[in-house]
């Protein structure tokens, strides 16, 4: 009697052909699940970039209509801005006819990486901007007034040579305290922004000077 022969696989090829479909499987998921990542990680980042992009345009151009600076410190200050053109600013927490609060503040919480406009977050991810592990200023002040530029003389009148400014004989400028405060702020003309965003291992530095416009 004569046999006839049986086509298909044996036990070791079907075993070997599972174990390569294994292995093709395994790689095609690793690439699928690492793409969608990538994928979550640039959308998450543009998501945060386009509200530090927006938050930070309006904290300048808010700055830039600013008609005078009610207080400064390196996390946070405080502008009067007569939005509605009535030459009236309304009181802190109160709205004018247009709906638009016309005494802002802006602050730099560092432990919750935020930037704030009147206590509500209008940036998220916010760290400051670091030189030999030290923290420089989110926010910086000048001045114009390139008058009281006294040392070095380079251009450029900061707040602390307006305060320096009774030791050389101006009545009226500066009080010699080491703060910038009510005897500063009238000459103040400029603010100075450097923070950083982070989100995941993507970083943008934002870096830029917004000039109020009664004292440009």
């Amino acid at each position: 009697m004569e046999f006839k022969r049986q086509e298909g696989f044996t036990l070791v090829e079907l075993l070997v052909g599972v174990l390569l479909l294994s292995i093709v499987s395994i790689g095609f998921y690793t690439v699928l699940f690492a793409s969608s990542r990538s994928s979550d990680t640039s959308r998450a980042v543009t998501k945060v970039s386009e509200e530090a992009r927006l938050g930070f345009s309006r904290m300048v151009r808010d700055t830039r209509q600013g008609r005078a600076l009610v207080s400064a410190s390196d996390t946070s200050y405080t502008i009067e801005v007569d939005f509605d053109g009535d030459g009236v600013i309304e009181p802190d927490g109160t709205q004018n006819s247009q709906g638009d609060y016309e005494v802002l503040t802006y602050s730099f919480n560092e432990t919750a990486n935020t930037i704030s406009l009147n206590g509500e977050v209008l940036m998220r991810r916010v760290q400051c901007v670091e030189v030999s592990g030290a923290c420089k200023p989110a926010f910086s002040y000048s001045s114009n007034r390139l008058e009281y530029d006294w040392t070095p003389k380079d251009g450029i009148t900061t707040w602390e040579e307006l305060d320096e400014a009774p030791s050389h004989g101006v009545i009226g400028v500066g009080n010699s305290n080491g703060t910038l405060d009510a005897a500063e702020l009238p000459f103040v003309s400029n603010v100075t922004y450097e923070l950083m965003v982070v989100e995941r291992d993507a970083s943008t530095e934002y870096i830029a000077e917004a000039q109020l416009r009664n004292l440009r």
